[in-house]
């Protein structure tokens, strides 16, 4: 027989991992974010003389936002449901 505080010990698990990974998520974007701040700040150096680089540190940012909460939300699923 389960006991009544078997949901919330499983949701607090979820949560830790949910918390865990945008925690992860923020330090990498932060970091992201200074590189891309001393780069515009030299110039906005072009790439292949067309592309404004800090358009490649754009899409990093939203590439980690999505992967971090795809799979982060998978995760504490999958520990949610844990049996």
């Amino acid at each position: 027989m389960a006991h009544w505080h078997a949901p919330f010990a499983k949701a607090g698990k979820a949560g830790a991992y949910l918390a865990a990974h945008v925690l992860v998520a923020c330090l990498i974007i932060g970091a992201i974010s200074l590189i891309k701040l001393l780069i515009v700040k030299i110039g906005d150096p072009l790439l292949f003389d067309w592309v404004p680089i800090r358009y490649v540190f754009d899409a990093m940012d939203a590439g980690i936002l999505i992967a971090f909460a795809l799979f982060g939300a998978i995760e504490a699923f999958n520990v949610f449901r844990e049996r």
